[in-house]
């Protein structure tokens, strides 16, 4: 579901003045996930610590920004882990319009990392997929057991690029993409 342009100006207008690229988008999902519904694909916070340390020495991240339902305790915890971890840490009347910035925040992100069987780590893959980013730069979880890497999990439906984000976002990708190129998006207003 493409969010409404004032969803995506005001993303990427925090964008643009709290992060730097490229940068990596983290959903580091926890509440009811780490206490119940998914102990069993969920990792602790020390290992999506090593895993964000290890994901920035590799590949040279600027800025690590991370959309997620922790408790204070815990974002303390992540900011911990480097300097360069970020929160979107406004309030905009609504928690729905919170979650739709921070996962626009995400989709547009160089890399992207997700909680294995989120619907919110979902919907971000499913959009980067539809601006044409890479796969291996979208479809990634948290291993539960892993500290040092992400573990790609398979989409499970290919999507071919959409008409309507061509005429919302122009031509992202001009030509093919390597593994290694991630697609830079454009500004979507003129005004940010």
């Amino acid at each position: 579901m493409l969010p409404g342009e004032n969803i995506r100006s005001t993303a990427d207008r925090w964008v643009e003045n709290h992060l730097h690229r490229p940068y990596l988008a983290l959903h580091v999902r926890r509440g009811d996930f780490v206490a119940y519904a998914r102990k069993d694909t969920t990792p602790e916070l020390e290992n999506v610590g090593r895993t964000i340390n290890a994901l920035v020495k590799e590949h040279q991240f600027k800025s690590v920004f991370v959309a997620t339902d922790a408790t204070k305790d815990e974002k303390v915890a992540l900011s911990q882990i480097s300097p360069i971890v970020t929160f979107f840490r406004y309030d905009l009347g609504h928690p729905g319009v919170n979650a739709l910035v921070e996962q626009w925040v995400c989709a547009v992100g160089d890399h992207f990392v997700g909680t294995k069987t989120s619907r919110f780590s979902l919907n971000i893959q499913e959009e980067r997929d539809l601006i044409g980013f890479p796969s291996n730069k979208t479809w990634n979880h948290f291993c539960k057991e892993e500290t040092h890497r992400t573990c790609e999990k398979q989409n499970w439906y290919t999507f071919e690029k959409s008409p309507i984000r061509v005429l919302k976002y122009g031509h992202l990708l001009e030509q093919e993409s390597s593994k290694d190129s991630v697609p830079k998006p454009r500004k979507l207003l003129d005004e940010l």
